[in-house]
This record gives structure tokens, sequence and C-alpha cells, in this order.
């Protein structure tokens, strides 16, 4: 059988970097490819910073690489970017891997919170503190590389992603028949176990929470996250 792939997609003050156990160890039969979303990681960035955008960018990067019916992986704002491009054109994906991702109704950042994601562009202490709130069970091997990433993002994108993600919805009837794992942190405080339940049940199918980790959960228990995705993709014809 031929090899198959898993294109994965970051989240927001992320990079590709998150998913170095993915691509060092990929699943039996499949290649993974993590592109640098644009303006993440030093990446160069023009236009609207929006869900949308990003889409389309995604939609051209496929292309541009030859990749046909890809599975796609989303954690956090990259959920959303995979959603949207997985609603546009079904068909053309084998299936959907949310991770912690943004909910199909968006993510709204209360606007007293604006400021501080602005501080963030220039307070390396405080970019630490809120990228290691994301790991509450252990930070992953190469969080230096994770936090040196997260100061690398485009100055339009620190205010600019959360009034992306709270402009951004989908209609989950875009997606039926499209076979979708959903899966959570029991220690999430950004995108909750509610919240990925109730986004499970708007897709017609069941959540996984993982126990004892959070928002960064495929990084800090790679291994649980590696299996249940295993599993997933088992399942695709």
């Amino acid at each position: 059988m031929p090899e198959r792939t898993l294109v994965a997609l970051h989240g927001n003050f992320a990079s590709s970097a998150w998913w170095a156990d993915l691509l060092a160890a990929p699943p039996q039969g499949w290649r993974v490819l993590a592109p640098d979303l644009p303006g993440f990681a030093g990446t160069a960035h023009e236009g609207e910073v929006a869900i949308a955008a990003y889409a389309n960018w995604l939609e051209g990067w496929l292309t541009a690489q030859g990749v046909t019916r890809p599975v796609l992986l989303g954690h956090s704002l990259g959920g959303a970017v995979v959603l949207e491009a997985a609603a546009r054109r079904p068909d053309a994906y084998a299936g959907l891997v949310l991770a912690a991702s943004a909910p199909l109704t968006g993510l709204v950042t209360p606007e007293e919170n604006y400021p501080v994601l602005d501080l963030l562009r220039g307070n390396a202490g405080l970019r630490e503190m809120s990228l290691g709130a994301l790991f509450p069970s252990r930070r992953p091997d190469n969080f230096a590389t994770l936090l040196d990433h997260a100061g690398q993002m485009a100055p339009s994108h620190y205010s600019g992603n959360a009034r992306a993600l709270a402009a951004w919805s989908v209609e989950p009837g875009r997606l039926a028949g499209l076979p979708v794992l959903v899966l959570g942190g029991e220690l999430d405080a950004l995108v909750t176990p509610e919240l990925v339940r109730a986004q499970a049940a708007a897709l017609a199918t069941d959540a996984t929470v993982l126990p004892g980790v959070g928002h960064g959960f495929p990084q800090e228990d790679p291994a649980t996250f590696r299996a249940l995705l295993e599993k997933f993709l088992n399942t695709l014809s």
C-alpha cells in the first residue's frame, strides 16, 4: 500500500516544532508534513490575518506539495484552519484530527485580555509564563525552541489571531460524512473539556479527553496521543 500523508498544523504562538515527536516517528505507513503557517516562526506574511486566509494558504501549499486526500491534523488555531479547509471541500480530505481545536463557533477573547496579548510581543518572561501554562504536566524537551518560535510571530498576529478566531465559525453540517477524531486535555483552561465535548457532539462523534494534561497534550503525553492517532488512522480507507 502506498504511503499516505498526514498534514499537521500548529496553533497560535506556535510552529511546526510542536510536532517534533510526530515528525521524528511518523505512524506506520504515513508520512507527516508540518508547515509553518504564514507569519509564524519568522515566516513571511502578507494580507489579512484571518482563518479563511490561512485556509487559502493551506490549499495552495498542498497543491504545491502535490498532496492529495491527506488527513488534516489541527491543534488549537490550526484546528480552525483545517475545519475551514475541510468545510470547503470535504471530499478532498481523508479525515480530520482535532486536537484542542478552536470550537466550531469560534473562540472569543475578552476585550480586557487584548492589552496582555500585545504585551507578549516585547516581554519574553511573560511569553515563557504563558506558554508554560499550556503544559501543566510537563514541559516538552524542545520547550526552548517553542519559546523562541513564539517570539518570532509577526507583530500583526498577537491581537490579530485572537480577532480572527472570534470572527470565524463553521457550520458542522458542511463536514458531514468526514471521519473526525476529537481530542482534548482534562486540564486545558483555553479549550476546556466542555468545549471539546460540545464540538464532538456537533460533529456527531465522541470526544476523548486525556487525563492530567492541558492544552499542549500532544507534547505532554506524546505516546498516548500517538496511540489514539494511529488507532484512528487505521480505521480510514
